[in-house]
């Protein structure tokens, strides 16, 4: 399974300020694909090479630089519709306002309900990225 951000999601990572050193990349071009490589470097510092983090990766990046915490939200269930138990999951995204903390937390989005954590997360990503460009919201300064 491909657990790396989308390309469309490390261009944008990119432009917000995303330098952490990844094993992986995108190379630009038509058909951009991850790349693997046994160098631990920041891919962005390239011009034709984007870094591919994985998407805990960028949950944990996000966390740490924007305040934004993307997280399992209490209903893992189990779908009962479906013989086999398949539990369904479902995340949610919160912005903490540097001031106030969690109780200052602006809820920024909820993904919908699907067996598949890692394109839930990857939606969550894809809410978090949104907000942080629409809403101008500034890097925190670690």
């Amino acid at each position: 399974m491909n657990k790396h951000v989308t390309y469309n999601q490390a261009r944008k990572l990119k432009t917000i300020g995303f330098k952490e050193p990844t094993h992986d990349r995108f190379k630009t071009g038509l058909h951009p694909k991850v790349s693997k490589t046994t160098l631990l470097t920041d891919w962005n510092h390239f011009i034709f090479s984007v870094s591919a983090p994985t998407v805990d990766e960028a949950i944990d990046w996000l966390r740490r630089k924007y305040n934004i915490h993307i997280y399992t939200c209490i209903e893992p269930f189990v779908d009962p519709q479906d013989t086999n138990g398949s539990v369904l999951y479902r995340y949610g995204v919160k912005w903490c306002d540097q001031r106030n903390g969690w109780n200052g937390r602006i809820i920024v989005g909820k993904t919908k309900l699907s067996k598949n954590p890692y394109s839930l997360k990857r939606q969550a990503i894809t809410f978090a990225l949104r907000w942080i460009t629409k809403n101008n919201v500034k890097k925190l300064s670690k």
